[in-house]
């Protein structure tokens, strides 16, 4: 059977998928819109979860140690158990060790500037003249903690910190008050690191501040965590087996690497938002499926005298079902691109809402990309199967 039309054009090059789709306008662009929805909740979702990760494990990333001990207690960094300092400093005796930092971090209410309901604030401390914290910023700026009640505050934090910042760059300084009217203090500079879900914004100040303004948080003589430093970091896993024997089960010892994989996987398996993040992508893969489903069965359906015909001519089944594949792949690509570029934007503008770094990386693009690709390739073979229905005797 000849596959040729009159002009001498072999009908396998006609771009019969795109034809299709352009011939009725209003229907491709309400299932471009579709699927690109879907694709946006799932670039929001996993976006929502990375920034959760993000804000989860900054603090963590930013700390200048080889070794870090917290409570078997502490499950987040939203909520530190203390334990005594005196086992942090039982650290020194062991061979390899060459520094140990007790750290505070509590989370404290104030007053918003500008406004009375109060922000919430986490508040690190830990002794400005041995300085834990890989920041240029903070380290430019350690010898201003060591006045009392001296603070350094997060650039970073989101808008219910209200004109913090602004009037530090302003002033040079910017006073505060706790928002039970205990007591006071004075933020004299600024540092960028990212708010968290747990708080508005970050503090830094000397260990001495963090007691006196965590006063009801924070137990006598216990810290939030303990850094190690070691004279050697290659001695890093035999220090640290060392450690674990010592210490049993009254504190963790990881390494940074463990200790933000710990906390990633604390967000993602164990508590809720993990499972509400990953059920809001497999509902985005839900509506994206059933938006392709319907428009490509709508399609076969509304064509099929055009399939049977193409039957009759000669064309196989297979060269049918690629017509169908391809305008699958059409709808996909249409979709995710403005998809992409919308997300972008979406992501930009929370991250300076909410203080909570959440980027475009190639890895949630290539992700979504092949979720969308994925979704619309299986609906359109659930969809083709209708063109069995395409027999030339039956329908003419």
């Amino acid at each position: 059977m000849r596959r040729l039309l009159p002009a001498g054009i072999n009908l396998a090059d006609l771009p019969l998928a795109w034809l299709q789709l352009k011939r009725q306008p209003i229907r491709y662009l309400v299932a471009v819109t579709g699927i690109g929805f879907a694709a946006l909740l799932m670039y929001m979702q996993l976006g929502f979860q990375s920034g959760l990760l993000n804000s989860a494990t900054t603090f963590y990333e930013a700390l200048d140690t080889d070794l870090i001990l917290i409570s078997p207690g502490t499950l987040n960094s939203g909520n530190f158990q203390q334990f005594p300092q005196s086992l942090l400093y039982n650290a020194l005796g062991v061979e390899g060790v060459k520094q140990v930092i007790p750290i505070y971090v509590a989370n404290v209410n104030a007053q918003r500037l500008g406004g009375v309901k109060p922000t919430s604030l986490r508040l690190i401390g830990f002794d400005p003249a041995t300085n834990v914290l890989k920041l240029p910023e903070v380290t430019a700026q350690l010898d201003k903690l060591r006045i009392p009640n001296y603070v350094l505050f997060d650039a970073r934090g989101n808008r219910n910190t209200g004109p913090v910042a602004p009037a530090v760059k302003r002033n040079g300084y910017q006073e505060m008050l706790l928002s039970d009217f205990s007591k006071t203090f004075r933020i004299v500079g600024l540092f960028k690191l990212g708010s968290i879900f747990a708080a508005d914004s970050n503090l830094i100040s000397s260990d001495s501040t963090a007691i006196n303004l965590a006063y009801r948080q924070i137990n006598a003589g216990e810290i939030s965590l303990g850094a190690v430093r070691l004279s050697d970091p290659s001695q890093v896993p035999r220090v640290q087996e060392f450690l674990r024997q010592r210490y049993g089960r009254e504190l963790q010892v990881l390494t940074k690497a463990e200790l933000i994989s710990q906390e990633r996987n604390y967000w993602n398996t164990s508590s809720s938002f993990g499972i509400i993040f990953g059920f809001g992508t497999i509902m985005g893969i839900l509506v994206g499926g059933v938006v392709v489903y319907q428009v490509l069965y709508t399609d076969v359906t509304d064509h099929l005298k055009e399939y049977a015909t193409l039957k009759a001519m000669g064309f196989s089944d297979t060269f049918l079902l690629v017509i169908v594949v391809q305008e699958a792949i059409i709808l996909a690509v249409s979709a995710f691109i403005p998809a992409t570029l919308a997300s972008a934007a979406l992501y930009a503008f929370l991250t300076s809402a909410s203080g909570i770094r959440i980027e475009m990386s190639s890895d949630k693009i290539l992700l979504v990309g092949s979720l969308t690709l994925g979704v619309c390739a299986a609906s359109s073979a659930i969809a083709i199967r209708k063109l069995a229905d395409a027999d030339p005797a039956s329908v003419f």
